[in-house]
């Protein structure tokens, strides 16, 4: 049997803003043998397993070693709760089915090996699709294929138009390579390779498509990746942006690989050798993460008014008038002028006779929309000193784009914590980037950070 690796069988974007505080669990499922490729839906959690069989047949590759099989265990609280049992109703099948899948609509897709009457040997992985997990059948081919090479561990966006693969097909560029189809008018389109940004000499696999857009997979190819080490990657209108290596303490010494992540970012499942045997861990976010940031803006309404067209107009001859909507008017080439608050404006400059004051035409005017900065308002205390407790508040009244659902603060001298108000105390004078950020009660997925400079005396 032709296998793409033992473990495998089984997030341009910066570093993100706000460091990751992860707690990373190892969850028994089956002792005593390899857990790996988690994935969860309806509160239930599929991974696939060389566990022995219950029934009197088990079956083995050509080393020996047990073939994979699917199992689900409930969830509560996020946690395996209850009896491991299989996952499909013809469990213990003479191949590998090495990974569950669920599309958009919930449909079912399993990495395993094609079928060849005669031996299991030399018969690639392929993505086979299945009607529901009481399909007693073998599955039918996916349209998703490649020839004669590996095709495995498919993954879909939240849309059902896009998916990514990993394959070992001739022309890549290392062991395995990602590849990806865009579906159109219900055909998938050939299968494309996601280019070096992504892909390596080494092997790239098992990815996931978060709602949120970013497309995390495994790689030991890297800079810096040890073994197998989980990164991210975003779709941009050039491509793939530059991968982004995943938390410190999900990617250990060992093989890392086959994330699923919660909608939200706050919890999920990955699977590592970090202790010897390939397991499945769970890991939980004390802080969502930010990838973008801004520093915080004063909320400033005064502008120099200044029009370049009224310089072809003789100073002895014609003066200006500025008019502001909102009841000002000045006098002169160049005005500076303040607005009380945000609002629509209109703003009109005139030509007038120097010699009767009689207004002659309009020559320029504007429109202009002003509103309040899109971020997490940081009140910052007076007069910080060393050694003394401050409180740092901070509202999101003037977001318009969603409903704060709660507040995350960084010190940047290692304090971190949750709320609309936060309690430090710098030990040491300096200068210190505090940073807040909010997340969406709609959708998880919408976030905003803001940060400014304090200085601590």
């Amino acid at each position: 049997m032709k296998r793409l690796a033992i473990y495998i069988l089984g997030v341009m974007f910066p570093l993100s803003s706000m460091a990751q505080d992860v707690d990373v669990q190892d969850i028994s499922l089956l002792s005593g043998c390899s857990t790996i490729n988690p994935v969860v839906i309806d509160s239930t959690l599929y991974f696939a397993s060389n566990a022995k069989s219950s029934v009197a047949v088990s079956y083995f590759d050509e080393n020996d070693d047990r073939l994979y099989q699917l199992y689900q265990v409930k969830l509560k609280n996020k946690k395996p709760s209850g009896r491991v049992s299989v996952a499909m109703k013809r469990s213990n099948r003479p191949y590998n089915q090495a990974a569950i899948t669920f599309d958009s609509d919930k449909k079912i897709h399993v990495t395993q090996n094609t079928q060849d009457l005669s031996t299991i040997k030399g018969s690639p992985l392929a993505i086979f699709d299945y009607s529901s997990l009481t399909d007693v059948t073998d599955g039918v081919m996916s349209d998703v294929k490649v020839k004669f090479s590996n095709a495995a561990y498919p993954s879909y966006s939240s849309d059902g138009n896009f998916m990514v693969f990993v394959s070992d097909v001739p022309g890549g560029k290392g062991a395995t390579d990602l590849y990806y189809c865009v579906k159109s008018n219900g055909r998938w389109s050939s299968p494309k390779n996601m280019g070096d940004v992504v892909n390596t000499k080494g092997t790239e696999t098992t990815p996931f498509i978060h709602p949120s857009g970013k497309i995390f997979f495994a790689s030991n190819g890297r800079a810096d990746s040890k073994k197998l080490d989980i990164y991210y990657t975003y779709r941009t209108k050039d491509g793939f942006s530059e991968p982004v290596r995943f938390d410190v303490k999900i990617n250990s010494m060992g093989d890392d690989y086959g994330i699923y992540y919660s909608d939200d970012e706050e919890w999920g499942y990955f699977t590592s050798n970090r202790r010897g045997k390939d397991a499945i861990f769970y890991f939980e976010q004390r802080f969502p993460s930010f990838e973008d940031e801004s520093e915080m803006q004063e909320e400033n309404y005064c502008y120099t008014f200044f029009e370049e067209s009224a310089e072809n107009y003789d100073p002895e001859e014609f003066s200006f008038k500025w008019a502001i909507s909102d009841g000002k008017s000045y006098s002169g080439l160049e005005v500076d002028h303040c607005f009380d608050g945000p609002g629509d404006y209109s703003i009109a400059l005139s030509v007038l006779d120097k010699t009767t004051k009689e207004e002659l035409f309009t020559i320029a005017e504007y429109s202009m929309e002003l509103r309040k900065p899109e971020q997490v308002n940081i009140h910052v205390p007076e007069n910080i000193k060393a050694g003394q407790k401050v409180v740092f508040t901070a509202d999101a009244d003037n977001i318009s784009k969603f409903t704060p659902k709660a507040y995350f603060w960084d010190f940047g001298n290692g304090t971190k914590v949750k709320g609309k108000s936060g309690t430090v105390t710098f030990k040491k004078k300096g200068t210190y980037k505090v940073r807040c950020g909010t997340i969406s009660d709609e959708d998880a997925s919408d976030r905003l950070c803001t940060w400014v400079e304090v200085t601590v005396e």
